[in-house]
């Protein structure tokens, strides 16, 4: 297990997030990593960008959640685990096949 996926999973700990939660994060997390095959600690702002692009274009069972303004998955990442200063409106809209929550 990599460090900071060990670290997620203590944040999603100390947070309380439901089994099914973590389980959502972490896979989306980890299909961020697997895309640019580099840990999402090196990524920025428009590499999300650019990912929520390519599952847009690609991905044509995945679509923007107009309910959902981010998607928590990267806000949890990057504002807690990484402790980004990035706000809420940095991040792309939650684009997922399944509930972003």
């Amino acid at each position: 297990m990599t460090p900071l996926r060990q670290r997620i999973i203590e944040d999603q700990q100390l947070r309380s997030l439901t089994p099914a939660t973590k389980e959502n994060y972490i896979h989306h997390v980890a299909a961020l990593a697997r895309f640019y095959q580099l840990s999402p600690e090196h990524l920025g702002l428009e590499d999300l960008r650019q990912y929520e692009l390519y599952l847009l274009n690609e991905k044509k069972n995945w679509r923007p959640r107009p309910s959902t303004a981010t998607c928590p998955q990267f806000k949890f990442l990057y504002q807690v685990t990484l402790e980004m200063p990035w706000s809420d409106v940095h991040f792309p809209v939650c684009a997922a096949p399944t509930p972003c929550q």
